[in-house]
């Protein structure tokens, strides 16, 4: 039952009211009622439609952050493949980086060979030009000093000309004269003489009378007092020639070890004139001695200087076999092989360096592979068969 009085909320005083103000307050009171329950219901149908929409835009976000996540994680994806790709590009360009400088390798070892085989080659014509040289400078020597010999024997075989000429002018002088010598004839003495005075050098003695053997021997000597050999003169003063002189002169020279053999004689053998080689035996008469004389001198001379000639070639091949066992050959040879030694050495050291830095290479280059092959796995089960091929990591068809 409702109260006839309604109290102030303010200062609490209260009022009576009457029936058309307590129906009115009831109709109030119902219509603040159902105001009450319309507003609730439409705050409750707000509240409904805001939950509704945050629900819808909270969905909408969960899928664009779904869809963020999925094109974050493909383009995480690609990423990742990318790197794979390029790491599988430097695997490869570093295998063919380290095929190109092992074949440089190889190819800077032939040269370094070769370039050693052609040293060898340059080393032994080095010493062949060498060894030509000192034998040709030997040579030039040897023969400015045959010139200077050849030289001084024309200087006193023009001076021994001049001297023969001078004897043969005194000789007809005394002949003219009336000397002791008959014209034609020349006597062992006189001959002797002639020798001695035109040839002060050679050594001239006579034979011992009672001793078999020529009248006078002639020890020719060179313009060094060197013996060259001996002359065997036999002088004749009779008026016919008798073969059986050239036998015992023959005999006479062997006996005193002559090269040459002389008859002086004024009968010469039949065909001969003035001088000649009679059964290898000289004969002259007396105005030819000194002009044969010379000629003989002469001639053994440069006999000897053919056989010293040939000697010395044999002391020149003495004196190349000295060259090649001395100490300065050793040395040179020694030379030429500790710089062979020398290049081998750098050659081995090269080539140890290189395999170790190619194995070092292999290892990094396995280390790649291996990690590439790895992380190529993973996102293989990440994303399964989306995931583009990469056919060094495969295997090859039937394996």
């Amino acid at each position: 039952m409702h109260s006839n009085t309604i109290t102030c909320p303010n200062c609490g005083h209260q009022f009576s009211l009457s029936d058309v103000q307590k129906h009115e307050l009831e109709e109030m009171k119902e219509k603040l009622s159902q105001e009450a329950k319309v507003d609730a219901e439409k705050r409750a149908l707000q509240w409904a439609k805001q939950q509704i929409e945050k629900a819808k835009q909270d969905a909408d976000l969960e899928t664009k952050q779904a869809k963020q996540d999925a094109e974050e994680s493909a383009r995480k994806q690609t990423v990742e493949l990318e790197s794979l790709r390029k790491r599988d590009e430097e695997a490869r360009a570093k295998e063919l980086q380290f095929l190109r400088e092992k074949q440089e390798m190889e190819m800077k070892q032939k040269n370094i060979e070769l370039e050693k085989q052609q040293a060898i080659i340059e080393a032994r014509k080095s010493m062949e030009t060498e060894i030509k040289a000192q034998v040709e400078k030997q040579q030039s020597y040897e023969n400015d000093k045959m010139k200077l010999e050849y030289d001084k024997r024309m200087a006193e075989m023009q001076k021994q000309l001049e001297m023969t000429q001078k004897a043969v002018e005194d000789a007809n002088r005394k002949a003219n004269q009336g000397s002791m010598q008959i014209q034609g004839e020349i006597q062992e003495d006189a001959l002797k003489d002639l020798l001695m005075s035109n040839f002060p050098i050679d050594l001239i003695s006579d034979v011992e009378k009672g001793i078999k053997g020529a009248d006078i021997i002639q020890e020719v000597r060179d313009s060094f007092g060197q013996s060259v050999g001996i002359i065997a003169w036999e002088s004749k003063n009779t008026k016919a020639w008798s073969d059986s002189w050239v036998d015992k002169l023959k005999e006479d020279r062997l006996r005193v070890n002559a090269g040459v053999s002389v008859i002086v004689s004024s009968v010469l053998p039949t065909g001969i004139h003035r001088f000649g080689l009679y059964r290898d035996i000289w004969v002259t008469d007396s105005e030819s001695v000194l002009p044969l004389t010379i000629a003989l001198r002469a001639h053994m001379i440069e006999l000897t200087k053919t056989r010293n000639s040939l000697k010395w070639k044999d002391e020149k091949m003495e004196a190349l076999y000295h060259y090649l066992i001395s100490p300065e050959f050793k040395a040179k040879i020694e030379n030429i092989v500790e710089a062979f030694q020398t290049m081998k050495d750098d050659l081995d050291r090269e080539k140890r360096a290189m395999e170790k830095m190619w194995s070092a290479r292999e290892k990094q280059l396995s280390r790649v592979i291996d990690n590439t092959a790895r992380l190529y796995g993973d996102m293989q089960g990440l994303i399964g068969s989306k995931l583009e091929k990469v056919d060094y990591l495969e295997l090859e068809s039937g394996e």
